[in-house]
């Protein structure tokens, strides 16, 4: 049960406070879950314990530095996790190894050597391997310890169940059952579909990179937001009201009908946010336009739901509505969301190797009005890695787009307009700073073999 002076607030911000009853434009409304502060008498409280899966793939294709990375990451991991957490290796091929079956973290360089011995082999049971390091954890998941797998692949998946909506729906059953998954996508060639969707199905974090090094900063942010959580597997859903086709930007929702989006974790003193767009038709009755709901779990394993929180906003005529000003941070969230969008259609181009119009598509959204600094440099960068790889490009525009979506954003609203200033995000929490490169922790990435005139971008 969550206090009451620790309940979180759902705040319902609209573009404009108004709508046009059949306007051709769509309204777009803000929906932010805000955690309150940290009580000062919970400060030091130490985060739940941890068991973790680290399921690391061992097949040919990750021979050489993808699979030094995946080891090295995996030992650091290890080496920073607390005596009272607990850790299972399984290293898979065409077969499935348990390594390390699920132990106290007490004797950390024993687990470490282990994890060194893992070494190159065959095909990729990539679905094994994880559902390995889900049966490694299943019989000890308990309300007060938090259970993660955490996937380290090239995600090149040709043995076993290969089916990427099977395979999302076999995680989503996991996460529903406590066990969440994140994913770590390595070398130059990873399949970033696999990758992205099995973290957003996980209800985790998903990362890529080409080293160790590179991952470093993303593991600080998923065991950040792991020691900060207020609340864990947050969901929120929208319902449309009669003759209002409704949506969370990203998705397509029936008109009346419900759907849901995953959020991940919500840490103290931060929100989660959602972008809802409305077309509102003429047959609209004069009642709420849409109800919101968000669902989610406390530390303590306590399922909560919050709402139904109500969408309302007057009915105004064109003249009325051409004066409403604009909110300047609602627009900012809102154009983010839309331009993570269209960075999907410049995703496809790209894999169509049809580069001049990705670049001319990445042109065009540089130049739309309301842009935040933040993002023009991101769209600029992925011009500049699209140039130099358009297999990274991919990658980037993948994880880019998912992060812009989904991004932790901080409880004041007033920063989503400030100037984007890279020393400035540096100083922020890790999982609230905003990086133009995702698949790496600072500076872009130099060419990697591929080039948008050379090399024919894979799935």
């Amino acid at each position: 049960m969550i206090p009451p002076m620790n309940q979180p607030k759902i705040e319902i911000l609209p573009l404009k406070k108004g709508f046009l009853r059949a306007a051709s434009d769509a309204t777009h409304v803000l929906v932010r879950l805000v955690a309150p502060a940290q009580p000062t008498d919970m400060a030091e409280t130490p985060r739940a314990p941890l068991d973790l899966s680290l399921v690391i793939d061992r097949s040919g294709s990750m021979s050489g530095d993808p699979l030094e990375a995946a080891r090295e990451s995996a030992a650091r991991i290890v080496r920073g996790l607390r005596a009272d957490d607990r850790v299972a290796i399984v290293a898979f091929d065409s077969s499935i190894e348990v390594v390390q079956p699920l132990t106290p973290v007490t004797d950390r360089e024993a687990i470490v050597t282990r994890i060194k011995s893992i070494d190159a082999r065959g095909s990729t049971d990539l679905f094994g391997g994880w559902e390995e390091g889900v049966k490694q954890l299943a019989p000890f998941t308990r309300k007060d310890r938090i259970a993660r797998v955490i996937l380290l692949s090239d995600g090149q998946a040709n043995q076993g169940l290969i089916n990427e909506a099977e395979i999302f729906d076999r995680v989503t059953k996991a996460a529903g059952a406590g066990i969440t998954t994140s994913t770590v996508g390595l070398g130059h060639g990873f399949n970033e579909s696999l990758m992205t969707g099995m973290a957003t199905a996980g209800e985790g974090v998903a990362n890529f990179g080409q080293t160790a090094d590179d991952l470093d900063e993303a593991f600080e942010e998923q065991f950040a937001i792991i020691s900060n959580s207020f609340l864990r597997q947050v969901k929120v859903s929208v319902q449309g009201g009669s003759d209002v086709q409704v949506r969370l930007v990203g998705e397509i929702l029936e008109n009346g009908a419900t759907r849901s989006r995953k959020l991940g974790t919500l840490p103290w003193d931060a929100s989660l946010v959602a972008v809802i767009e409305l077309k509102i038709g003429a047959l609209a009755k004069g009642e709420a336009l849409a109800a919101v709901n968000f669902e989610a779990i406390t530390k303590d394993g306590e399922a909560v739901k919050f709402g139904p929180v109500l969408i309302s906003l007057p009915e105004v005529d064109l003249a009325t509505y051409s004066t409403l000003p604009v909110d300047a941070n609602v627009s900012v969230l809102v154009g983010e969301a839309l331009v993570a969008e269209k960075i999907e259609a410049v995703e496809a181009l790209t894999r169509s190797r049809k580069f001049v119009e990705a670049k001319q598509a990445l042109d065009v959204l540089l130049h739309q009005p309301g842009l935040s600094d933040w993002a023009k440099q991101k769209i600029v960068y992925l011009k500049q890695v699209l140039e130099e790889d358009a297999v990274m490009a991919m990658k980037e525009m993948r994880y880019g787009r998912t992060r812009m979506m989904s991004q932790t954003k901080e409880s004041l609203m007033a920063c989503q307009s400030a100037p984007y200033v890279e020393d400035a995000e540096a100083m922020k929490a890790s999982y609230l700073r905003r990086k133009r490169a995702d698949g790496q922790a600072s500076k872009p990435k130099p060419p990697q073999g591929g080039t948008t005139g050379g090399q024919t971008p894979q799935a």
